[in-house]
């Protein structure tokens, strides 16, 4: 196994050529797919044995185990957060070492036996295999368990294998590189980093908020707008999944974790050191990815893009870049947080930074869905279920959150913590109250625009994205969050009562509206990443020249000195 090494360290050796190996077996598609196209039964078998429904023990796998396995046949493409995000990756750690064994010699036998399990366990061990060996690796995994999908769906579905085919084409192959992408007729050429460790990891760090800093790098990376020839650039894209790689970071004692040996670090994820990132280099982290942009110096920055998915420059309410002032003060920032905790207006310049909407998960935004009611069957007012101060200590000073449980009693109200009925309770509502978390935004607003529930916006400081396509003067209330009262319980219960039909309207709207918020769109003139692109337009025609020279070297001005870059 690799050498435990800090980020810092890892990425300077990465960056010296002198990274570690990382163990894998090599030409596991080949292998594989040679024993599933050579299965054969003879007319002999049993029913079980013919849609090889894991009928039973073989030699090195109980059919107690592929039991286990099947159960995550079904969200095999959901890359939840079970109790961490390092207990997720876990998960995914676990099917690969199982792929492991297969490759070591028992993949024959597993296929013959048990089908499903070896489709499932390849679908499950892709995001661990494309952080152990690389894209074109996990391509090759993901496309063996796709074509296994689809060729063998009818065995699958005589052995109740349910494995969800929508995710087989969205979002697998997009995170992988293997769709392309148009611009929506945008002009601009934008050129994207290779940035290495930085950008490790799409398919399990493009899940839940902090996916945009995935979700617009394989956008921009597969798009026609795309060039490699940084004179022709109007802008740099900088790939940097910083938020998934700090949650990665375990604490002692965390919960579920499969930790042993020095009861930190995780068991199963292999080299798990060389996986998160150090607060404590944080500064360092950052400077040492700017050094490696050969570009940035040309126009001080001013050019460059870089994505921020949570709250800026804050991860965990703990500074990402403190001398950020320094460096990227003049770049352009995609940012889902203008307001940040600890950095207030300082990091948000409406004049060169975008806003833009946070992710909801495509399965997430089909399970809300569902639940969407006409106006005519909604039973509730207004709700909001989440974190406060009675049930998680970084929320008790937000006053608008503790304010709101004094109204959950009354009629027609639906409000406290997290709920199993979560998404139900939002489709039953007319009203789906966004109260100010931690910071000024939160993920509630989005998730409102698929419930088909009108968003009631209790954070001040919220500034919302794409104010050129989404009118969001009719599409949502904006209540001052110091009046959090049961005056605002009987504005809306007014509206309920006397005006049903502006209700059905405003709720048409959002409805329509729903395209500009959701990253999956497939609406060749309402998505994100079309807003985003006409943002950038507007920026790039009203750019400044800086007047601030740069204040670091990158490597190449450092070899040209005849130093090295550290």
């Amino acid at each position: 196994e690799p050498m435990l090494l800090s980020w810092v360290t890892w990425v300077a050796a990465v960056e010296e050529q002198q990274a570690p190996a990382l163990a894998f077996p090599v030409d596991v598609m080949a292998m594989l797919l040679g024993h599933m196209v050579d299965t054969r039964l003879t007319n002999e078998a049993s029913p079980c044995e013919l849609a090889m429904s894991c009928c039973g023990d073989s030699t090195t796998l109980s059919a107690q185990h592929w039991a286990h396995v099947k159960e995550f046949a079904p969200n095999w493409h959901i890359r939840e957060l079970l109790d961490s995000t390092a207990r997720a990756l876990e998960r995914h750690y676990t099917f690969y070492h199982l792929l492991n064994r297969a490759v070591a010699g028992e993949a024959a036998e597993w296929v013959q036996g048990c089908l499903g399990g070896v489709v499932v366990m390849l679908l499950n061990a892709v995001p661990a295999v494309q952080f152990e060996a690389g894209d074109a690796v996990a391509r090759g995994v993901f496309e063996l368990a796709k074509a296994a999908a689809e060729a063998w769906g009818s065995r699958l579905a005589a052995a109740n294998w349910t494995i969800p085919s929508p995710a087989l084409e969205y979002p697998m192959p997009f995170l992988l590189g293997m769709d392309q992408r148009h611009c929506y007729g945008s002009p601009l050429k934008v050129f994207v980093y290779e940035t290495g460790l930085y950008s490790r990891g799409s398919v399990f760090c493009s899940a839940g908020q902090w996916g945009v800093e995935v979700l617009l790098h394989k956008f921009f990376e597969s798009s026609s707008c795309r060039t490699k020839d940084p004179l022709e650039a109007d802008f740099f894209f900088v790939p940097d999944y910083r938020a998934c790689h700090y949650h990665l970071a375990p604490t002692r004692g965390s919960k579920g974790l499969t930790a042993t040996g020095d009861g930190v670090h995780s068991d199963l994820i292999i080299n798990h050191k060389a996986k998160y990132r150090k607060w404590a280099e944080a500064d360092e982290t950052f400077l040492r990815l700017l050094r490696s942009l050969e570009h940035f110096p040309r126009r001080g920055g001013v050019d460059h893009l870089f994505a921020f998915s949570d709250q800026g420059l804050i991860v965990n309410f703990t500074h990402t870049f403190p001398s950020w002032k320094e460096h990227i003060q003049d770049s352009v920032w995609l940012t889902t947080e203008a307001m940040t905790p600890g950095c207030g207006r300082d990091c948000y310049s409406p004049w060169k930074d975008v806003v833009i909407p946070g992710q909801v998960d495509p399965e997430r935004i089909e399970k809300i869905a569902r639940w969407n009611l006409p106006t005519a069957k909604r039973d509730l007012i207004m709700n909001f279920h989440g974190r406060h101060g009675g049930i998680h200590e970084y929320y008790e000073r937000v006053e608008v959150r503790m304010k709101l449980l004094d109204l959950a009693d009354l009629p027609g109200v639906s409000i406290g913590g997290f709920t199993e009925h979560y998404f139900e309770i939002m489709g039953r509502s007319h009203f789906c109250l966004v109260p100010e978390g931690t910071s000024s935004w939160t993920n509630h607003m989005y998730e409102a625009f698929f419930a088909g529930c009108i968003p009631v916006i209790l954070s001040d400081h919220f500034v919302l994205p794409f104010p050129d396509f989404l009118d969001w003067d009719r599409i949502s209330i904006r209540w001052p969050q110091n009046q959090t009262d049961r005056s605002l319980y009987e504005y809306l219960g007014s509206l309920v009562l006397h005006q049903r039909e502006r209700i059905r309207e405003t709720k048409a709207l959002l409805e329509a509206s729903q395209c500009w918020v959701d990253y999956a769109s497939t609406n060749g003139a309402c998505s994100p990443y079309l807003a985003i692109l006409h943002s950038l337009h507007r920026k790039r025609v009203n750019r400044p020249v800086p007047e601030r020279p740069v204040r670091f070297k990158t490597r190449e001005m450092e070899m040209e000195a005849g130093g090295v870059a550290t």
